[in-house]
C-alpha cells in the first residue's frame, strides 16, 4: 500500500557534505554565473539550496522555483 504525505528520512551526507550543514550560506556556479544561497536540505552527495534573489538572476529563480540541487564539491562557504 502506498504512503502519501511527507515522509521524514534521515540522510547521512558524504564526507564532503559534513562541512555544509543546513542554513549554511554558500556560493556556487550555475549556467556559467556565480550564485549564492542557503542550504535548505542535505542529501548524500549534494544539497538543496534556496537561491538568493538578485536583479540579475530573475530567470533562474523563475525556472527553478528558487531552489537548485548542487553537489558539495561545487560549492564553497561564504
Amino acid at each position: 500500500m502506498a504512503t502519501f504525505g511527507k515522509i521524514e528520512t534521515h540522510v547521512d551526507p558524504s564526507e564532503a557534505g559534513k562541512d555544509f550543514p543546513v542554513k549554511t550560506h554558500v556560493m556556487f556556479t550555475i549556467r556559467g554565473q556565480s550564485q549564492t544561497g542557503i542550504i535548505a536540505k542535505q542529501l548524500k552527495n549534494a544539497a538543496v539550496i534556496e537561491i538568493d534573489e538578485k536583479q540579475d538572476n530573475e530567470d533562474l529563480i523563475n525556472h527553478s522555483n528558487g531552489v537548485v540541487v548542487i553537489n558539495y564539491k561545487q560549492m564553497r562557504k561564504i
